[in-house]
């Protein structure tokens, strides 16, 4: 990408990075970390027209958060959230999608939340 001049890299992480979840210490962490590497990598990469961004994902209605949290738990943390429920992966898809297009060329070192709103409170 640095040889072509452009180019898009697009880390996932999770609102756990920013919000205390018990149980989720060593899992957060290692987001927060991959959120920290997105800055620096923004920092070193951007110049050469490579972006670098995060997208934070909420609660998702994915096979894995339904076989780890349960049907009434993952709804209980997508309480939480500002609009009461938990996201489709394809909304969580359309974020990462519009990240990696030219509609978003003047965005780097971002991490966008896409958590109906719960790191915002």
């Amino acid at each position: 990408m640095i040889t072509k001049g452009s180019g898009s890299i697009i880390n996932v992480s999770t609102m756990a990075a920013r919000v205390g979840m018990p149980g989720l210490s060593v899992y957060s962490a290692t987001k927060a970390a991959l959120e920290s590497l997105t800055r620096t990598w923004a920092a070193e990469f951007s110049p050469a027209g490579v972006r670098v961004n995060t997208v934070a994902p909420g609660p998702t209605r994915t096979d894995m958060v339904l076989t780890t949290m349960g049907e009434e738990g993952a709804n209980q943390v997508a309480k939480t959230t500002l609009m009461g429920r938990l996201a489709s992966p394809r909304e969580i898809a359309e974020v990462i999608l519009f990240v990696a297009t030219d509609r978003a060329s003047f965005i780097t070192g971002a991490t966008i939340p896409v958590d109906a709103g719960r790191t915002a409170i």
